[in-house]
């Protein structure tokens, strides 16, 4: 990917920059980092080969362990382990990030990992803040509705 700035009427803060399909594109300097790390990302899953797997059937989810019962409890399992092409997905992304900082496989998917729960951690914080937030308003508008309320039950 080359960077220019020969264009014409380039907005100052602004970068020309040859997109994949030999396209020039014009984006702000602050995101030029993370579009290097895009586009080597989306370049080392072209570079990934795979053979086509059959998609009709479920090759990595165990059929005689789909329901696990442990002392008459039926424990379902929380998700089916992830796709050929996740995984591929996962690991350019890996590949991608290891080239660009120069680090080890290792470290490359510990930054991620972290990066996951991080965003894991800020959506819990936020469902939390949302269900209370619900739960104290249900409960105004109980109030409300038994303070300004005419019904016939609360006449007698």
């Amino acid at each position: 990917m080359s960077v220019q700035n020969t264009l014409p009427n380039i907005p100052e803060g602004y970068i020309a920059v040859d997109g994949p399909d030999n396209i020039k594109y014009v984006v702000p300097r602050f995101m030029l980092s993370s579009l290097e790390h895009d586009l080597e990302t989306m370049g080392a899953t072209e570079d990934v080969s795979v053979t086509s797997a059959d998609l009709t059937q479920k090759s990595n989810a165990k059929k005689s362990d789909a329901y696990i019962t442990l002392s008459g409890i039926l424990r379902v399992p929380p998700e089916n382990s992830l796709t050929d092409h996740e995984m591929l997905a996962l690991h350019a992304e890996v590949c991608a990030l290891q080239k660009r900082l120069g680090i080890s496989y290792q470290d490359a998917v510990h930054r991620l990992f972290m990066a996951e729960v991080a965003k894991l951690k800020v959506a819990d914080g936020d469902r939390r803040y949302h269900a209370y937030m619900d739960q104290c308003m249900a409960k105004t508008l109980i109030k409300l509705e038994e303070r300004h309320s005419i019904r016939e039950d609360l006449e007698k």
